[in-house]
């Protein structure tokens, strides 16, 4: 089973090539250019180096958000053209999940933080068990950190884009219970991304071009200067 897996929620993009569960190759590009100028070609190179063609992929998986309005329409409709023309399925995975399966953590909560509107954070919170995997504790939401800290009860690990940004107030608010990963470990990676699709694949878990949809969490600043929640 090759599984391509691809992110481009956040500033940096991020693709990889998976054979079963054994990463083949694997790119992440933080260069500040536009994720439609970089997509296709590091898609094309990572190809390229496999010696591999886009009819060799099995599954193709993306994170569907929260995140970055334009990345998340462009990583999708790349995805679902490419899906139309293979007639391969379709995963999506929630970039926060992503996130918060970059770390095997027991005995905290798994708190991955984004950057949202204003002064608000997309975040989840996850419960890692060895012998029953990850659980979800919350689930996706747009809120702020004095309402998110209100579910945490004792230590958590926070990462995430969001964390530099929030991390002198997360300290401020749970002194005694925060705490933080390298800030490597703060990206998303497809290759994280790869194998969450493989297991809801799987577990017959797949969207089609119609179900595969971005979540956005909010409303888009356009539609919210027209009064559209």
């Amino acid at each position: 089973m090759n599984t391509l897996a691809i992110d481009t929620s956040g500033k940096a993009a991020s693709i990889a090539i998976l054979s079963d569960h054994s990463v083949l190759c694997e790119i992440y590009l933080n260069t500040g250019l536009n994720h439609s100028v970089v997509l296709l070609p590091e898609l094309d190179r990572a190809l390229k180096l496999l010696n591999m063609k886009l009819e060799d992929l099995d599954l193709l998986v993306s994170t569907t958000g929260p995140g970055s309005f334009t990345g998340l329409r462009i990583g999708l409709s790349t995805l679902k053209g490419m899906a139309l023309s293979l007639r391969k399925p379709l995963v999506g995975v929630s970039t926060l999940e992503a996130l918060a399966r970059n770390i095997c953590a027991e005995g905290v909560l798994i708190c991955p933080v984004l950057n949202g509107p204003m002064d608000e954070i997309y975040t989840a919170l996850y419960r890692y068990q060895p012998d029953s995997g990850y659980e979800c504790i919350l689930k996706d939401q747009v809120t702020d950190i004095p309402a998110l800290v209100k579910n945490i009860p004792g230590p958590a690990v926070f990462l995430g884009e969001g964390v530099p940004r929030w991390k002198t107030r997360i300290m401020e608010v749970l002194p005694e219970h925060a705490r933080f990963v390298p800030e490597s470990f703060n990206i998303c990676r497809a290759s994280v991304i790869a194998g969450i699709g493989l297991e809801n694949f799987y577990r017959h878990e797949t969207q089609d071009m119609v179900t595969l949809i971005p979540s956005y969490l909010r409303a888009s600043e356009a539609e919210l200067k027209k009064g559209i929640h």
